[in-house]
C-alpha cells in the first residue's frame, strides 16, 4: 500500500509515476561496503595472495556438539610494524539426517569500546529467527576421520595426522560423516572449503579466494590494517546522498565469500526480484541486493532490492542438486557469474558474521525440503486463506463492505475474506477503529461471519507518535531508538511516528498487549473472523534513506539496524502471529497473517505478496517467476495483486489476471485508492463472467490445492512448482519460467500474459496431456512445443496423464459453506499403463486438531484402464468434525479409446457390491459416474 514517499523531505513519488525511482536506492558503487568487495576481488585474483590460513593446532573438535572448531588466521601483511594477525573463530559441522554442513565464521568481541549504547561484539543470533528451533544449535551428526584412535581424541594432536598433502603441496583436511555420502575437504593454507556428494565436487567456497572478513579496526589505525588489495572507500562514513548522516561506530565490518557451483550452469533463488525465475549474469552490472525496501510501482527486470530476503541460492541439474544458505539479515549484494560448466556467486554483506548452510541433494524439491526443514515448515493455512480474498484501499464503511459482500453474492461469486486497508483506523491510528466510518465493527464480523467470512485489517509497526498505542510502548522502552539511544521518530502514515522493536522480548509483550486489548476488549468476545495484514515493515519510513530505517538505529540487546534489518519484517509479524494464535486459543483457531517484508523462517507464519505492482501486462507476466521464486526457497503462500494494484487495467488484462492469479498460492485482488472500483460484479460482460468462471474454478480444486498445502508443510514443497522441479533431467524447462505446475498434481499451466493473444505455445514432456476443462487429450511423443487454442474464456491448462484430482462443484458462496458438498474424483490416466494416482488430505480447516491426528489423508490409484481404489493412510480421530465424506462423482478422462465404457461398473465396498450406471460424455471424452456414493475414509473399489 503506498501513495507518497517522502526522502528527507525533498523527494515526491507520485502514485502515478511509470515506476520506482531507482536513484533513491543505493547502487553497488554508491554503497562502501559493496564497491570495496568487488575491488578487493579483482585485485585478489590479479594478485593471487592469500591472506587467510586455518591454525592447524588450533583445531578441535568437540564431541558433545560434534563441531570442528578452529581459528582461521587473517595475516595482513607489514613490514614496517610487523604483520597484523586477527584469529578469527571457525566452525563446522555436519547436519544429523540431513545432507547438510554448516560452517561459521565470526569475529571475537571487541575489547575496547567506549559506546555503551551497542555490543562489543557482532550479530551472531540470526539463527535465533530464521531456524525453526529458534536457536543456533543443531542436531549435529559425528564426525569420522581416519582412524578410530583419532575419534576417541578431541585435540589437535589427533586431526595432525588426518593432514595430507595434496597434488599442489597443499595441506587438507577430510571429514566425513557416518549418515551420509557428503564430504568435505579442508585446504588449510587458502582457507578453501570442497564440499563433495561421493567422489563428484560439487560446491568450492572460497576457490577464488575472494573470503574477505573486514576485522575491527578504527579510523586512526585503519591504514595499518588494510590488505594490500584492500580499498578504503566509505569505511569509516557514507557519502550517499540520502545516508550521508549514518553513523558508522564499528567501522568497517562486511564479510563476503564465493562459492562455486561444479558442473551446473544455473543459479536460482535469493528473492526478492522483479526479475526472471534463473538469475542473471551480473558480471560489470549490478549485481542481485537483498535489502528489505519499500519500493511503490517497483521496476521489472531489475536486481534491485523488494520488500523480502531469503539469501538461498540453489542450483540444479538431472541428477543432483545444491543449495547454499546465507544466513546473514545485513544489506546483502550477491554477484552471478557463469563460467563454461561453473556457476559462480560471491556473495557480500555489510557486517555481521558468516553463518552458511550447504545442501545437497539428487533433485531441486530436496533442497527445499531441507532447507525448511531447517528454518521452518510452512504454515498449513486456514481452509479460507486460499479462496479468493477481496480487497481495496480502502472500503469507506461498514455499508460499503457489506454492500460488497451482497453483490458479490447476487452474482454468484464465491469469496472468503474482504479486506480493509489503511483508512478504517481513527486517523490512522492502528487498533483503533475509525468512529463515524466502523462504529460497530463486531456487528460487521458477525454478519460477514454469517456466510463463513474473515476480515482483514492492516496494523503497520509504525505507530503515531502521541496516542495510548505509542505512549505504552515508549513507557516501556520498547520501541527503536536512534543512535543516541533516544526514541527514534520518523515519518509514516500517521506522520510522526515511533516503531515498535519486537527484536526483543518487551517489545513483543507489549505488542502482544495491544492486540489483546485491540481484539478482546473492544470487540465481541465471540469474534474469532478478524485476521492481520502487517504492512511497511521493511521497515517503510517515509523520511528514512532508501525509503526504509537509517542504519544506525539501534534495537534491543544494543544491536545496530545495519545488522538486523532483513530480519526485523520477521520478528513484526511472527510477534503477530504468536498474539492472535494466542487470543484465539480459546476457539482453536489458525489465525491469517499477510506480510510485506519477510526473511528465511517467515514461512512458518505468514503469507506474503509482491507488493505494490501496476496493472499492466508486464507486471502480469513478471508475477510468474516472482511467485516461482518465493517458492523454491520455502515461501510457497505468496502471490501478486489481482489485476495489479495502481492504475485501471483494461477489460482483457482484468480476465487475463484472474485466470492467472487463480494459480497464485495468495489469490487477492487489490486496488489502489485512486483506481477505479473494479471488484467482479462491477464489470461488464463478457468479463464478469470470465472471472466468476476463474475464481469459481479456483474453489472447485480447493479440495486439490488445500492437499498440496498440505504437503507443502510437512516437505516445504512448492504449491507453484517450476518446470524443472518436475523434470530436472530436461535441461530445456530450467530458462523456462512462464509456465508452472501446481503441486504433485500434474496440473500444468501457461497463462496468457500478453494483450491480444488467443493461442499460445507450452513446452511438454513426453505423455499425455488432457485439457483441465475440455479433458479432451494431446499427446507428446517427446519433449515439444504444442500450441494451444486460448480464447479470451480459456485457461491454457492441462492434467498430465498419470494423475487424479480432487474437487467439489457445488457453487458456495464461501468455502466453508462447502464443507458438506460430495466430492468429485477426475482420473487423467496415462497413455501407456492406464494408470494414474493422487492423494487428498482433509481436516476441518480451521483449527489446530490435525496436529493431534484428526485428520484423513487418503490415496487414490488407477490402474489397468479400470480399477480404481483407495488407501486409507491415516484416519480422522473425529472424522464428524471433517464434514461431508462422500464421492457423488468420478469423471475418467478417456481419450476416446482408451477404456471400453460398459453400461456399468461395479463398486465394492467390504462385502458388498453394487452395480452403478456409466455414462458417456461425448464433449469431454470422459466416462461419468454420476452417483458413486462412497465413502473417501473407507476402503472400496470401483472396477469400469
Amino acid at each position: 500500500m503506498r501513495a507518497l514517499n517522502v526522502i528527507l523531505g525533498l523527494v515526491l513519488l507520485c502514485t502515478h509515476a511509470a515506476a520506482f525511482t531507482d536513484y533513491l536506492l543505493k547502487k553497488c558503487h554508491q554503497a562502501g561496503f559493496c564497491q570495496r568487495n568487488r575491488d578487493y576481488a579483482k585485485n585478489i585474483q590479479l594478485s593471487h595472495n592469500s591472506y587467510y590460513h586455518i591454525d592447524e593446532l588450533s583445531v578441535v573438535v568437540d564431541n558433545t556438539t560434534n563441531t570442528l572448531h578452529a581459528d582461521i588466521v587473517k595475516t595482513v601483511p607489514r613490514e614496517d610494524i610487523g604483520d597484523v594477525v586477527v584469529r578469527l573463530p571457525f566452525t563446522l559441522a555436519f547436519q544429523q539426517d540431513m545432507l547438510s554442513v554448516r560452517f561459521t565464521i565470526d569475529e571475537k568481541p571487541i575489547e575496547k569500546f567506549n559506546n555503551e549504547l551497542l555490543t562489543p561484539y557482532r550479530y551472531n543470533e540470526t539463527a535465533n529467527w530464521s531456524f525453526a528451533n529458534h536457536s543456533g544449535v543443531l542436531d549435529n551428526a559425528p564426525l569420522q576421520w581416519s582412524t578410530q584412535e583419532q575419534q576417541q581424541e578431541s585435540n589437535a594432536l589427533a586431526w595432525l595426522s588426518n593432514i595430507v598433502f595434496n597434488a599442489d603441496e597443499e595441506k587438507v583436511m577430510e571429514l566425513t560423516t557416518a549418515s551420509s555420502d557428503l564430504r568435505v575437504r579442508l585446504f588449510l593454507e587458502t582457507c578453501q572449503i570442497n564440499v563433495y556428494d561421493g567422489k563428484e565436487l560439487v560446491l568450492a567456497i572460497n576457490d577464488r579466494s575472494l573470503l574477505n572478513f573486514e576485522h575491527h579496526r578504527t579510523l586512526e589505525d585503519n591504514f595499518q590494517n588494510m590488505l594490500p588489495e584492500e580499498s578504503s572507500y566509505n569505511m569509516f562514513a557514507d557519502d550517499f546522498e540520502y545516508s550521508s548522516s549514518d553513523h558508522i561506530p564499528f567501522g568497517p565490518q562486511s564479510v563476503a565469500l564465493d562459492f562455486t557451483f561444479a558442473g551446473f550452469n544455473n543459479l536460482f533463488g535469493i528473492p526478492e526480484h522483479a526479475d526472471s525465475l534463473r538469475l542473471r549474469e551480473t558480471l560489470d552490472e549490478e549485481p542481485y541486493r537483498l535489502f528489505n525496501v519499500d519500493v511503490f510501482q517497483y521496476n521489472l527486470n531489475s536486481r534491485m532490492p523488494m520488500y523480502g530476503a531469503i539469501p538461498l541460492l540453489m542450483s540444479a541439474s538431472k541428477d543432483r542438486s545444491v543449495g547454499v544458505f546465507w544466513n546473514n539479515p545485513a544489506d546483502t549484494w550477491v554477484d552471478i557469474h557463469y563460467e563454461g560448466s561453473a556457476s559462480q556467486s560471491h556473495f557480500m554483506s555489510e557486517t555481521g558474521v558468516i553463518d552458511v548452510v550447504v545442501f545437497l541433494g539428487d533433485k531441486p524439491a530436496d533442497i527445499t525440503d531441507q532447507f525448511t526443514h531447517l528454518t521452518g515448515r510452512p504454515t498449513l493455512p486456514l481452509m479460507s486463506a486460499i479462496g479468493y480474498h477481496q480487497c481495496r484501499w480502502n472500503y469507506n464503511d461498514e455499508l460499503d463492505v457489506l454492500t460488497v459482500q451482497e453483490n458479490m453474492d447476487r452474482e454468484d461469486i464465491p469469496f472468503d475474506f474482504i479486506w480493509l486497508d489503511l483508512e478504517y483506523t481513527d486517523d490512522r491510528k492502528y487498533f483503533t477503529w475509525r468512529p463515524d466510518s466502523f462504529a460497530t465493527p463486531g456487528k460487521m464480523l458477525q454478519k460477514l461471519a454469517k456466510y463463513g467470512r474473515q476480515l482483514t485489517v492492516l496494523i503497520d509497526p509504525h505507530l503515531k507518535f502521541t496516542y495510548e498505542a505509542s505512549n505504552k510502548v515508549k513507557e516501556h522502552s520498547a520501541e527503536i531508538k536512534n543512535f543516541m539511544g533516544k526514541t527514534y521518530i520518523g515519518r509514516c502514515w500517521p506522520e510522526d511516528s515511533i516503531w515498535i522493536d519486537t527484536m526483543g522480548k518487551i517489545g513483543r509483550t507489549v505488542w502482544d498487549s495491544l492486540f489483546k486489548e485491540f481484539i478482546t476488549e473492544k470487540l465481541p468476545s465471540f469474534v474469532d473472523n478478524l485476521q492481520i495484514w502487517n504492512d511497511m515493515n521493511e521497515p517503510s519510513i517515509f523520511n528514512g534513506p532508501e525509503t526504509t530505517a537509517p542504519k544506525d538505529l539501534i534495537h534491543d540487546g544494543g544491536f545496530e539496524e545495519r545488522a538486523i534489518h532483513n530480519v526485523y519484517g520477521l520478528t513484526v509479524h511472527e510477534a503477530t502471529y504468536d498474539s492472535m494464535k494466542q487470543i484465539y486459543s480459546k476457539f482453536d483457531k489458525r489465525p491469517f497473517i499477510l506480510s510485506r517484508a519477510y526473511f528465511a523462517g517467515s514461512q512458518r507464519t505468514v503469507a506474503v505478496w509482491t507488493g505494490d505492482n501496476i496493472a499492466n501486462w508486464d507486471y502480469l507476466k513478471m508475477s510468474i517467476p516472482m511467485v516461482l521464486s518465493s517458492n523454491i526457497v520455502g515461501l510457497p503462500f505468496n502471490g501478486a495483486d489481482v489485476a495489479g494494484f495502481d492504475g485501471n487495467p483494461s477489460p482483457e488484462l482484468i480476465a487475463r489476471w484472474y485466470q492467472t492469479g487463480i494459480w497464485y498460492p495468495f489469490f487477492r485482488g487489490h486496488a489502489h485508492i485512486d483506481s477505479i472500483r473494479r471488484e467482479p460484479y462491477l464489470l461488464e460482460e463478457p468479463i464478469k463472467s470470465n472471472v466468476r468462471d476463474s475464481i469459481r474454478l479456483r474453489y472447485a480444486l480447493l479440495p486439490t490445492l488445500y492437499s498440496a498445502f498440505h504437503q507443502s508443510s510437512v516437505d516445504g514443497s512448492p504449491i507453484m512448482k517450476p518446470m524443472f522441479f518436475e523434470y530436472p533431467e530436461y535441461s530445456e524447462f530450467y530458462d523456462i519460467d512462464d509456465q508452472f505446475y501446481v503441486g504433485d498434481y500434474g496440473i500444468v499451466v501457461k497463462p496468457i500474459t500478453s494483450t491480444e493473444t488467443f493461442s499460445t505455445e507450452i513446452v511438454l514432456a513426453p505423455g499425455i496431456y488432457y485439457d483441465l476443462q475440455s479433458l479432451k487429450s494431446t499427446t507428446v511423443d517427446k519433449l515439444d512445443t504444442v500450441t494451444v487454442d486460448a480464447p479470451l474464456d480459456k485457461i491454457p491448462a492441462f492434467i498430465e496423464g498419470g494423475h487424479l484430482l480432487i474437487k467439489k462443484e457445488v457453487y458456495r458462496r464461501s468455502s466453508k459453506l462447502m464443507i458438506n458438498d460430495p466430492y468429485t474424483i477426475v482420473v487423467a490416466p496415462t497413455l501407456s499403463t492406464g494408470s494414474a494416482s493422487g492423494k487428498l488430505y482433509v481436516d476441518d480447516g480451521v483449527t489446530f486438531e490435525y496436529e493431534s491426528g484428526n485428520y484423513l489423508d487418503v490415496s487414490f490409484t488407477f490402474t489397468n484402464n479400470s480399477v480404481l481404489e483407495n488407501t486409507i493412510i491415516h484416519e480422522p480421530s473425529d472424522s464428524k468434525t471433517l464434514g461431508n465424506m462422500y464421492i457423488h462423482k468420478i469423471v475418467l478422462a478417456t481419450d476416446g479409446n482408451n477404456v471400453d465404457v460398459g453400461k456399468n461398473a461395479k463398486i465394492t465396498v467390504g462385502s458388498d457390491v453394487r452395480e452403478v450406471t456409466v455414462e458417456f460424455d461425448e464433449e469431454t471424452s470422459s466416462a461419468v459416474i454420476r452417483d458413486a456414493q462412497i465413502r473417501i475414509d473407507e476402503p472400496w473399489r470401483v472396477e469400469f
